[in-house]
C-alpha cells in the first residue's frame, strides 16, 4: 500500500532530528561522542530515586500508579510554585502545567500558539529542535544574532521598528548557557528585553533547561521574575537536574495560555506519567535539588576546562570559541571556510563525532564552519583524545583548503 499518498501536508513536511540521526550512528563503543547533550548516568542519585520510589509506592501507590490529571500532579506542581518562588516569580497552581520534558512544553505552547505562516522571532543560532517544533506548526522566523552575552534587546527592538510585516506572535530565547552556543544574557539586558517584548506586545518563550548549572556566573534572573503582565511562558526541565528518563519538564504562565496548553496535552498522553510526578515532588520537598545541581557543576565545570584547554590546543590557528558560563555545550567556529558538514564523516572515520552547526540557524546556509560540543557525559580522558582527533582531521584539512 502507498502510505506516502495518504499523508497530510504536515505530515509530508515533518524533518527528523539531527541529532537523533546522529547518535543512531555513532551509538558504536568505540566512537567518542561529543553529539548527544546528555547528563553523565555516573552522577545520577540512583539510591536517592530508589529510596523515593519506594517511599511513594507504600505511601501513595494507589494514587501515583493511577492515572493523573492532564495539568500535572498537585503536589509537584506545588513544588514548582515554590521553586518559582525562589526565583522571583510569583505564581500559583493555576500557573503551573506538568509536561513530559520541557520539549513538551515547547510543543504545547507552539500548539497554543501558532497558525501556519506565524512569524516566530529566534536568535541565530538557536536550539533545533525548538525550530523543529515550530515549523511543523508552519512558522516562519525572524532572526536576531546570540552572541557571546546572548540576544542584544537593542538589536531585537530595531528588527521589529524595522519589519514592515505581521507582528511576530513571540519570542524564543534560552536566555543562560544556551543551546547550542553556550552565551549568557546579563541581568541588566533580560529587564530590557522583557521591556522591549511589552513596548512591541511580544510574547516571550523562556526556556531555561540549563539554569541550575551554573559554573562561573553570579546570580543569574529569569525573565519570568521581571514578567509584570504575563506575557513570559517559562520553560522548565528535571532531566539536567534530576534525570531525563522522568521525561518531566513544566511550564509557568498565564492561567488562559496554561488552560489551553492543558485542553491540548489531553489528546496527546492524558497526563505525564504519575510515578515520576511523584517521586519527583518528593525530590524537591526532600531539599535534595540544590546538593545534586552541586554535584552536577562539580563534575561538568572540571571537563568544561579539559575540553577549552584541548580545543585552544587542538584545534587550527584562528578558531573562534567564548568559554560558557554553564550548561553542556562548546560552540567552536573553524577558521579558513572548514565545512563540518563535509568533514563529519572524516570525523567519524577518526572516531569521533559531533553535531553540525547548520540545523540551529533557520535560515539554510548558514552555520557550515561551526560545531556543538558536548563536555557533561565524557570523562576527562576521553575529552582530551576525542579533541586531539577532531583537531588532526580539520588541521588536516584546512592544509588542503
Amino acid at each position: 500500500m502507498n502510505i506516502e499518498q495518504l499523508l497530510s501536508q504536515n505530515a509530508k513536511s515533518l524533518k527528523p532530528s539531527v541529532i537523533r540521526g546522529l547518535l543512531g550512528l555513532v551509538q558504536q563503543g568505540d566512537i567518542i561522542s561529543f553529539a548527544g547533550g546528555m547528563p553523565d548516568p555516573e552522577v545520577f542519585p540512583r539510591e536517592l530515586f530508589a529510596e523515593l520510589a519506594d517511599k511513594v509506592i507504600r505511601e501513595q501507590g494507589k494514587l501515583a500508579l493511577q492515572y493523573g490529571m492532564t495539568i500535572g500532579w498537585q503536589p509537584l506542581r506545588e513544588q514548582i510554585v515554590a521553586q518559582m518562588a525562589g526565583k522571583g516569580v510569583a505564581c500559583g497552581l493555576e500557573n503551573v502545567i506538568i509536561t513530559a520534558g520541557s520539549q513538551q512544553g515547547l510543543d504545547l505552547a507552539a500548539r497554543a500558539l501558532l497558525d501556519p505562516g506565524d512569524l516566530v522571532v529566534v536568535e541565530e543560532p538557536t536550539f533545533l529542535a525548538a525550530l523543529l517544533t515550530f515549523r511543523n506548526y508552519g512558522a516562519r522566523f525572524l532572526c536576531v544574532p546570540a552572541r557571546a552575552d546572548g540576544l542584544d534587546p537593542e538589536e531585537l527592538d530595531a528588527l521589529l521598528k524595522a519589519h514592515p510585516g505581521p507582528r511576530p506572535k513571540f519570542l524564543y530565547t534560552v536566555p543562560s548557557f544556551q543551546n547550542p552556543a553556550g552565551s549568557t544574557m546579563p541581568n541588566a539586558a533580560r529587564q530590557r528585553l522583557v521591556e522591549v517584548c511589552r513596548e512591541h506586545d511580544l510574547l516571550i518563550l523562556e526556556d531555561d533547561p540549563y539554569g541550575e548549572l551554573n559554573y562561573t556566573a553570579g546570580p543569574l534572573s529569569t525573565l519570568k521574575s521581571f514578567d509584570t503582565d504575563g506575557r513570559v511562558i517559562y520553560l522548565g526541565s528535571f532531566s539536567k537536574i534530576g534525570s531525563p528518563g522522568m521525561r518531566l519538564g513544566w511550564a509557568v504562565g498565564d492561567p488562559a495560555l496554561i488552560g489551553k496548553m492543558t485542553m491540548a496535552k489531553e489528546t496527546v498522553d492524558v497526563s505525564a506519567s504519575v510515578l515520576p510526578q511523584a517521586i519527583a515532588a518528593e525530590f524537591f520537598k526532600g531539599g535534595h535539588m540544590p546538593g545534586q545541581a552541586k554535584r552536577y557543576v562539580e563534575v561538568y565545570s572540571k571537563r568544561l576546562d579539559v575540553m577549552m584547554e584541548a580545543v585552544q590546543r587542538e584545534f587550527p590557528q584562528g578558531t573562534a570559541l567564548s568559554r560558557p558560563k554553564g550548561g553542556f555545550f562548546l560552540w567552536p567556529q573553524l577558521p579558513g571556510g572548514l565545512d563540518t558538514v563535509a568533514l563529519f564523516p572524516k570525523a567519524v572515520e577518526a572516531k569521533v563525532a559531533y553535531v553540525i552547526g547548520t540545523p540551529f540557524y533557520a535560515e539554510e546556509g548558514k552555520g557550515l564552519n561551526c560545531l556543538r560540543m558536548a563536555f557533561c557525559s565524557v570523562p576527562e580522558a576521553k575529552i582530551r583524545e576525542g579533541v586531539a582527533r577532531l583537531g588532526k582531521v580539520f588541521r588536516e584539512a584546512l592544509v588542503k583548503a
